[in-house]
């Protein structure tokens, strides 16, 4: 028998489900990645839902399809959305507020370690995704939002790393302005480079080895 035909399948959040978010007569993510996928003879699905969180891939992980061969994971913008508020918690001093920190990162860890042990006992080759930084107009809420994430991508590299599961970097691919339809969704131009990673990873990384790489093709 033939190699199975390639059925890639999203999960996550509104970072892939952005069809609420782009401008009217452009492409949502799954729509663009179906256009690319069915010129290949391939098949593509998302499962994805605005406004889930971690806790709710194990939902979503049932509704992939029998023949789905790829996941793609990005996951954990609502999570970090909610920790935000307590950014604000007052400390006395810059130790105390790195502990504050590392009682996010942990709690967000353990939900994460979590999702991906779902995910592993399904046996399908998984691909997942970091966060791209926010696109706040306030610049405090930038400069206090940025190391947070950055602790928070580190457990999903982290994560990624031990299970041999390649990444695609948003915060690295999304440096435009015009990549967001607001402080925190994708437009169509952030989109496209998405599922411009997502079939560069296809072509180009060897599953079977179970190795983590980081792919970040970014418009020159």
């Amino acid at each position: 028998m033939g190699a199975a035909i390639p059925h890639l399948v999203l999960l996550g959040d509104s970072t892939i489900d952005n069809k609420f978010y782009v401008l009217k007569g452009e492409l949502a993510i799954i729509d663009q990645l179906t256009a690319k996928a069915h010129a290949r003879g391939w098949k593509a699905t998302s499962v994805a839902v605005d406004g889930h969180s971690i806790s709710h891939i194990a939902t979503q992980l049932t509704k992939i399809p029998e023949d789905a061969t790829h996941l793609f994971i990005s996951i954990g913008g609502n999570d970090a959305l909610a920790y935000m508020q307590r950014l604000n918690t007052s400390v006395k001093n810059l130790g105390e507020g790195l502990i504050v920190m590392d009682e996010i990162k942990k709690e967000f860890e353990e939900e994460y370690v979590a999702m991906l042990k779902h995910v592993s006992e399904r046996q399908i080759p998984t691909v997942v995704c970091t966060m791209y930084r926010p696109n706040f107009d306030n610049p405090n809420q930038k400069r206090m939002s940025e190391p947070a994430l950055s602790a928070l991508n580190d457990v999903i590299i982290t994560e990624a790393t031990k299970l041999g599961l390649p990444v695609i970097d948003f915060k690295t691919i999304f440096n435009d302005p015009l990549d967001y339809a607001n402080a925190i969704e994708p437009a169509a131009q952030g989109g496209r480079k998405i599922v411009e990673n997502m079939i560069y990873v296809m072509d180009n990384h060897q599953f079977a080895k179970k190795i983590c790489a980081i792919y970040a093709r970014v418009d020159e």
